[in-house]
């Protein structure tokens, strides 16, 4: 997987205890064969947080997270699956073999890397060397020196080739700047030329504290010419996936249980050198799940701190929705007119902010507040989008609990009965899941293996709806977990594909045929954790982890239990068989010759009913 041999992995794994990476972060009891704590990933105050050494996973019942320790890791310190493993193996000293591929890629973003900090580099110190005005400007903003040599802030001179230059003069390869984005090239002469130019600048760090990019302040009003201008994205650099400042404030983030966001640089900066440290920056940049997703290992609670201006209020507004939607709890503060975080710190001090904090209002009272002045509530008419508004923004949470309570809130804010909200907000969510169903079957294209990732992307935002034995399919998986070497044999001769009706089970089904067939290691806990690891969708991950861990799953007679599920299943998939024929017929004239067909094979599947349903289970199986 991602160029690490599967025994690697398998022995790095092994080589470490679930409970003791876990522990790390979240303090675990012993309750019978597991250890039990509050969840990391969601806020709850009854513990409901497993984990079970004796199969190296974690399940939380709560949220439905779960996996094992690399996907831990994987969701608590934001790591990519290489990342996770790679960080384990330098705990276990265990080498892991680099092909030349992941060579190549490796040595192209270190490159990257390290161009970053040359520019980071040459930029501080100019700012050291800066013109007077520069270093007024700072004063005048209240940047002290100390904050400028923390996040290392510099300055890119006015002149078109002040970078290049630096960078021809001492042998740089110029490739990875333009790369970059730091080097553009003229399309007239086709001459190299620096893309920041007289700007006060800003590294921009990732979650290991690498330079990834760049944000530049205009220092003179240049007409054309926007006031903040980002690097371009690279591979080393996408701008949904960070956030300004997060590798400073992560750890402040988790000791407080809370964030504050902010737009912009300065306004990061002054709360930040004020001793208000559990604070990002978006950057102009509009939120994403991504970033929700990103924030959400540190902590649940977010603050959103914006300008009172329409611009703040839109981006609360767009930005809150987005955090709200993905089950964070967020907060929404406007701050007085004529003032950002930047200048009310600055005039006020840090007891001031934190006392204006705690007049933010919650999200959807925020956002009501907003409806309330953007409608006329005593006109039907705009009453009903007003409704429109609110419920769409309901729509993609996957909490029935909090869908409900807020249901209650909105309607008592807009004066609409709640059985009526209730019955609106019901058809959308129907009409909703029918667009995502369509949607999901289109992408498919039948059960092409290449509509994988799009099902799956489907498939984990949406509830799962299985067809005929899906029962019996599941339960096929989980013993071929379980008991794989004593019956790979028997599964594999009786059952194929095809038979599998459900395509999450059906993908499951080949996935683990696939690691037979490669001869690699298939012993229970080797194959357990390679189906977590690969496994399409976090909702089929959840319901096989719940099926594991609830019951510490372990079948009576398992190959009786086989049997009678692949009874279930033949008998399933041939009458999906017989009714698909007879869908068939209905639409064809009763003098077409391909009736006589459908006959033929509604005959043939019932012989086959009837020979499956004749088959009795037997312990010599």
């Amino acid at each position: 997987m991602a160029g690490i041999p599967e025994s690697i992995i398998d022995r790095i794994r092994e080589s470490v205890n679930i409970v003791d990476v876990i522990g790390r972060y979240v303090t675990l009891k012993k309750r019978g064969r597991n250890y039990l704590g509050l969840c990391p990933f969601h806020t709850e105050k009854t513990p409901s947080f497993n984990v079970n050494p004796e199969k190296q996973i974690f399940h939380c019942f709560g949220c439905g997270t779960g996996g094992n320790v690399f996907t831990f890791l994987m969701r608590y310190e934001n790591l990519s699956f290489v990342d996770a493993v790679k960080r384990l193996a330098d705990e276990t000293g265990i080498k892991i073999p680099v092909s030349q591929e992941a060579k190549k890629q490796e040595s192209e973003n270190e490159q990257l890397f390290r161009a970053n900090e040359v520019a980071e580099s040459v930029y501080h110190q100019q700012l050291k060397q800066a013109p007077a005005a520069v270093q007024e400007y700072l004063q005048r903003r209240g940047i002290s020196a100390e904050t400028r040599e923390q996040f290392k802030l510099g300055y890119a001179s006015g002149e078109w080739d002040g970078l290049l230059k630096y960078l021809e003069r001492n042998g740089f390869s110029l490739n990875p700047y333009k790369k970059l984005g730091l080097l553009l090239e003229s399309e007239k002469s086709g001459k190299l030329f620096d893309r920041f130019r007289n700007r006060l600048m800003f590294p921009i760090h990732n979650q290991s504290g690498k330079v990834i990019g760049f944000g530049g302040r205009a220092l003179l009003d240049e007409p054309n010419s926007p006031k903040y201008m980002n690097s371009p994205e690279s591979p080393v650099y996408q701008k949904s996936r960070i956030l300004y400042g997060l590798y400073f404030s992560k750890e402040a983030i988790r000791e407080s249980g809370a964030v504050i966001f902010v737009e912009g640089y300065m306004d990061f900066l002054q709360l930040y050198q004020a001793g208000i440290r559990n604070v990002v920056a978006t950057s102009g940049t509009a939120l994403t799940e991504e970033h929700a997703r990103l924030i959400r290992r540190y902590t649940n609670r977010v603050y959103l701190c914006y300008d009172a201006d329409t611009a703040g209020i839109n981006a609360a507004v767009r930005g809150g929705e987005i955090l709200f939607q993905q089950l964070l709890e967020v907060e929404a503060l406007i701050l007085p007119a004529g003032e950002d975080p930047d200048s009310f710190v600055k005039a006020n001090g840090k007891e001031a902010f934190l006392a204006l904090l705690k007049e933010a209002k919650d999200y959807l009272a925020f956002r009501l507040s907003i409806l309330n002045r953007k409608y006329d509530l005593q006109k039907a008419a705009e009453r009903s989008r007003a409704v429109a508004e609110a419920l769409e923004m309901l729509l993609p949470m996957q909490d029935a609990i909090r869908s409900g309570f807020y249901l209650e809130k909105i309607a008592e804010q807009l004066q609409v009965p709640a059985t009526t909200l209730l019955n609106e907000f019901q058809r959308r969510q129907k009409a909703r899941r029918q667009q995502n169903q369509f949607r999901e079957q289109g992408r498919e294209g039948g059960d092409s293996p290449g509509a994988a990732p799009a099902a799956a992307e489907s498939a984990a935002k949406a509830p799962l709806v299985f067809t005929g034995a899906w029962g019996g399919e599941k339960d096929v998986i989980l013993l071929l977990i379980s008991y794989f070497k004593d019956i790979h044999d028997y599964v594999f001769n009786h059952l194929q594909e095809d038979d599998f009706l459900n395509p999450e089970f059906r993908e499951l089904f080949a996935l683990i045929k696939s690691r037979r067939e490669s001869g690699e290691s298939s012993g229970a806990p080797n194959l357990l954790h390679f189906v977590l690891e690969n496994i399409p969708g976090e909702a089929v991950k959840t319901l096989l982890l719940r099926e594991l861990e609830q019951s510490n799953r372990e079948f009576h007679k398992p190959a009786l239990y086989l049997q009678d599920c692949i009874k279930r299943i033949k008998i399933a998939r041939y009458q999906a068989k017989i009714d698909l024929a007879k869908r068939q017929m209905k639409e064809l004239a009763p003098n077409d010759p391909r009736q006589l067909q459908f006959l033929m094979e509604i005959n043939d599947a019932n012989i086959q009913v009837k020979k499956w349903q004749d088959v009795v289970s037997s312990d010599d199986g």
